[in-house]
């Protein structure tokens, strides 16, 4: 076999547990998996399916195994050597916001075993996207955090081959179990999680639709409690104790629009009520008078402290559906405060793309761009939850 072209540390072997983060309400109790189950478990992870896709997870705790941020980006072209090392440094940078005594990189689909690297006589095959994954390890090395799993997987479903890169002689190699019938999945989704087929059915959630839809159970996939696995893709867990320059509780700005909002309180606790009840049915007059009431700064706090409320799950509800229903720029305040509500339950890939539709509906929104700069500078629950209680 030839030398491994970088050096590695021990990887885990499909028997070895690497802890996944205690669920909601079970603190103590973390999941153990090996290097088939974290993989099977980058779905809940998160929040969706990846395709294509290069996955970085940082580890620590106790003894080191302990999953933290997680991260997730598309697999650069395999023919810009460039791109493939600006991509990995890039995102060792950001893994490192987690302080991180080790991790993992994933590399999941890219082609088939063999295609892109063949084997030298006597040599294992080598999984697809060997350029990603030495990359991705050699930035994490540099930063001196140890790598002790470098894996594919060619998708993440039950019966998909993976294997690990001949980096540490262990052979590893194997089918993926159902990742939806895991122990974690099951209480992950029986708890509130939701994990997607893809990012595109993600960002449906936001997806512009016509008024008078109804949501909740049958429109509404959200959470049905506050809390959910921590650690989704792109930025999650918290570094930085103070956040940018810019946001506040009332940072959307608009001015008081001329439409009559009623009691905007009333509004509120009456919407929050029917998605309780299941029967939250979002039309041209409840979005028109939601989107007065939340151009008045006061309003905008009563809805931030909804999202870290008794009533969080249907404050969540009622964001995506009025991102949904709203027109124009009107959308863009529900979608910043849905962004809040995902970001509470440490889920960063649906804040990500309802920050997108909040921008796409109004590209000066001060609020998301303050939320996306707290996103790129790290921030995760426990920061949006102490700026949420400081605001009050």
């Amino acid at each position: 076999m030839s030398p491994a072209p970088f050096p590695v540390p021990p990887p885990v072997p499909p028997s070895a547990p690497t802890g996944l983060p205690a669920l909601p309400g079970d603190p103590d109790s973390p999941v153990r998996v090996g290097t088939e189950g974290l993989l099977a478990a980058v779905p809940v992870l998160i929040g969706f399916r990846p395709r294509d896709s290069l996955v970085m997870i940082a580890t620590g705790g106790p003894h080191g195994r302990r999953v933290g941020l997680t991260l997730r980006v598309d697999l650069p072209p395999p023919d810009d050597p460039e791109l493939v090392a600006a991509l990995c440094e890039s995102a060792a940078a950001a893994l490192c916001r987690d302080d991180p005594e080790g991790a993992a990189v994933l590399v999941v689909g890219g082609g088939e075993p063999g295609g892109d690297r063949p084997p030298a006589p006597g040599e294992p095959e080598w999984p697809p996207r060997a350029d990603v994954a030495g990359a991705a390890t050699l930035a994490l090395l540099e930063r001196e955090i140890g790598v002790h799993t470098v894996a594919w997987a060619a998708e993440i479903a039950a019966g998909a081959p993976w294997r690990c890169y001949p980096l540490h002689d262990c052979g590893c190699a194997g089918t993926l179990p159902d990742p939806a019938a895991s122990v974690l999945a099951a209480t992950a989704v029986a708890r509130g999680a939701v994990v997607r087929d893809s990012r595109e059915e993600l960002a449906k959630v936001v997806e512009p639709a016509g008024p008078a839809e109804p949501f909740g159970p049958t429109g509404w996939s959200g959470p049905t409690e506050p809390g959910g696995p921590a650690g989704p893709a792109e930025v999650i867990r918290p570094t930085e104790p103070n956040g940018p320059a810019g946001l506040s509780a009332g940072s959307a700005d608009a001015a008081d629009g001329e439409a009559e909002a009623g009691d905007p309180r009333r509004l509120l606790r009456e919407a929050l009520a029917d998605a309780a009840a299941g029967r939250l049915v979002v039309e041209r007059r409840l979005a028109g008078a939601m989107a007065a009431a939340l151009r008045r700064p006061w309003f905008r706090d009563e809805a931030l402290a909804a999202c870290n409320g008794d009533a969080a799950p249907e404050a969540e509800q009622l964001w995506a559906a009025l991102a949904r229903t709203s027109p124009g720029a009107d959308a863009a305040t529900p979608a910043a405060l849905l962004a809040v509500s995902a970001l509470l339950r440490g889920d960063g890939a649906l804040a990500n793309v309802a920050l997108d539709r909040a921008l796409g509906a109004d590209p000066e929104h001060r609020l998301a761009h303050s939320l996306r700069a707290a996103l790129d500078g790290g921030w995760g629950p426990r920061e949006i939850r102490a700026w949420l209680e400081g605001a009050r």
